[in-house]
């Protein structure tokens, strides 16, 4: 019932309503609830106690010095579109470039421009190439600026002149610029969040055919004579505690569809026997097919997000999100007119901009020769991959209850291509609720640090000459030396524009990456276990999204993502339903639409979207052997 099973369940519902399609989702409904629906509310999911995210817990890791990391995923209809941070972020052209150049026919992004663009209505500038207008999914600007995202650019207009400042920095090739607009998953006209259930299944609800089960969780497939015929669940035990565990079976007609993400799906697939043998063997369960590549190929983003202190006066969110419910003025003003502090969430909350950064000469000289190799054999002849994103909040995010009552802004960075691999499997193959064997493998790749250690610095240095800025929350940052120059303290206000920056020792710097190694965490952008990629390099599904060995079953998630995807993975994830709906009609006879009409703008993007193609693939490499 995530975010992709929604997608193509209301696609084929809308083409084929007698078409019979159940689906079956571990949380509870998300129509019409406002921790949903009120996009400041994302919060709460994110609490401690929440029961529409789901917590998987990683091992211990030596990489961060013992820390177990736990990273979030959504449970709920609709998945994490129902909770995420609604940050609209678009991945390169290249990621899917990539994807096609692993054998994936009609996935590359020439392929998948007209379904990025079914997929949304996009309001904040009319007539642009790349995006769409008359999509199920709202992408808008912010209605209420807080200020401090406005401030994060003026700084940036003359610290850092030579980055440019853009409207749209998510138009597939743009990858070394702020946006002065960063736009959302909220719908323009109900300012309501703007997710996959509500927008593509929820909308079909009074079809008898589709049937939305929810409070269950799958168990296994059940394959027969090599084809997926069916599925066993039971009640999933968070949203349904004490209940019982006795098994249902329903069969399937025509196909079983896997949309359970990175950690749902290997999971899935290796409880009906479908994965490395001594996985399976392990845990008990017949093998019914050798895949070793289930589980394997886990991938996220490497994130951070250092608070400061903010001056009185600022306007931050920090009241709303340590009391949602406690401020009924700000409620009936987003009920009447979708406006307010009620109607932002974490990117328009202050962070009405944000910056995609390929570093400069002298900033990739300060990462340091760690990081030379990667750079040189991934990212330099890719121009349209970011190597981070950088943008600030206007409040804290995290527990309130774990900082003094103050106003705080927020740097947030992250890595949008780490080097490190995890991998996720079964800890049980009889109970279904039974925690899972997960290790992210963070940092195990030396070269994922340097890059996090030189945007501590450069986002300390934006924050530190804000206008709102009164210094670094010191409990919250590298512990440095009380006589450092680096050492963080609260101020009476921000530094000159003009000031040097601070100068970090070579112990200052060994403090950056200690912190990192305390603190770092996923932006829970977890994809790629059931990878889309020829079976003999570990792949899990072929590019018609068919597990290998079996017929009659298919995942379509994140989970088949092949390689990284520069970008929030909310985008990725329609687009995957959008693209799997598509596959599935046609395995089935049903007319889908792939592309709305073309305008002249299609056309003139199309041809240069070729060209640019061209010279990546044929000039660049010839430059590098040159």
């Amino acid at each position: 019932g995530g975010t992709t099973a929604c997608v193509i369940a209301g696609r084929l519902t809308a083409a084929d309503p007698s078409l019979k399609i159940l689906i079956v989702e571990s949380g509870k409904h998300s129509r019409d609830l406002p921790i949903h629906v009120q996009p400041c509310q994302f919060v709460a999911n994110l609490a401690p106690t929440s029961t529409t995210v789901s917590f998987q817990v990683g091992r211990p890791s030596e990489y961060l010095n013992g820390r177990a990391p736990v990273l979030l995923c959504g449970r709920s209809v609709g998945g994490g579109s129902t909770v995420n941070f609604m940050a609209y972020v678009r991945g390169a052209a290249s990621d899917y470039d990539d994807w096609a150049e692993l054998g994936n026919e009609g996935w590359s992004s020439h392929d998948l421009l007209p379904l990025m663009k079914k997929i949304e209505t996009y309001t904040p500038k009319a007539e642009q190439p790349t995006h769409g207008y008359s999509g199920p999914i709202g992408i808008s600007a912010s209605a209420t600026d807080l200020g401090v995202g406005r401030q994060f650019l003026d700084v940036a207009k003359e610290y850092d002149p030579d980055r440019p400042q853009v409207d749209d920095n998510n138009d597939l090739v743009t990858a070394n610029a702020y946006s002065v607009s960063l736009q959302s998953y909220i719908d323009s006209k109900t300012a309501r969040r703007s997710d996959a259930a509500s927008r593509y299944l929820y909308p079909h609800s009074e079809n008898p055919n589709l049937q939305i089960l929810v409070e269950k969780r799958v168990k296994r497939i059940i394959v027969e004579n090599g084809r997926a015929v069916g599925i066993e669940y039971t009640n999933d035990a968070i949203s349904c505690p004490g209940a019982s565990t006795e098994l249902t079976t329903v069969r399937a007609l025509k196909l079983v569809v896997v949309c359970g993400g990175a950690f749902g799906s290997p999971a899935i697939l290796e409880r009906s026997g479908i994965g490395a043998p001594s996985i399976l063997t392990k845990n008990k369960v017949q093998v019914v097919v050798d895949l070793p590549g289930v589980g394997e190929n886990f991938q996220d983003h490497n994130g951070v997000f250092p608070p400061f202190y903010a001056s009185d006066e600022t306007t931050t969110m920090d009241d709303i999100w340590s009391n949602v419910q406690g401020h009924t003025a700000w409620l009936k003003e987003w009920q009447s007119s979708g406006t307010g502090k009620i109607a932002q969430k974490y990117v328009s909350a202050g962070l009405d901009a944000m910056m995609k950064m390929r570093p400069t000469a002298a900033e990739l000289s300060s990462i340091g020769p760690m990081f030379q190799s990667r750079w040189e054999t991934f990212f330099q002849h890719s121009p349209d991959k970011p190597l981070a994103i950088i943008a600030p909040a206007a409040g804290w995010t995290g527990g309130h209850s774990i900082l003094p009552p103050r106003k705080f802004i927020c740097m947030g960075y992250y890595t949008l291509y780490p080097e490190s691999i995890g991998r996720v499997h079964i800890g049980s193959g009889d109970d279904a609720n039974a925690a899972l064997d997960f290790d992210p493998c963070f940092f195990s790749k030396p070269a994922d640090i340097p890059p996090l250690n030189m945007l501590y610095k450069k986002a300390r240095e934006l924050a530190r000459r804000m206008p709102s800025y009164r210094g670094e929350v010191a409990s919250r940052h590298p512990q440095f030396a009380a006589d450092s120059p680096a050492a963080c303290k609260e101020t009476d206000g921000p530094v000159p524009i003009s000031a040097p920056d601070i100068m970090y020792s070579a112990e200052d710097d060994r403090v950056i990456e200690d912190f990192h190694r305390n603190s770092v965490t996923s932006t829970w952008h977890s994809f790629g276990t059931c990878a889309m990629k020829p079976r003999e390099d570990g792949g899990v599904v072929d590019f018609r999204l068919n597990v290998y060995g079996v017929t009659g079953l298919k995942v379509a998630d994140l989970s088949i993502c092949p390689s990284t995807v520069g970008t929030n993975t909310y985008s990725t994830a329609l687009l995957v339903g959008e693209k799997a709906a598509v596959i599935i009609a046609e395995d089935l006879g049903i007319d889908i639409s792939i592309r709305s009409a073309w305008s002249i703008l299609d056309f003139v993007f199309e041809i240069t979207a070729m060209i640019r193609g061209w010279i990546i693939r044929y000039v660049f490499p010839a430059v590098k052997q040159y």
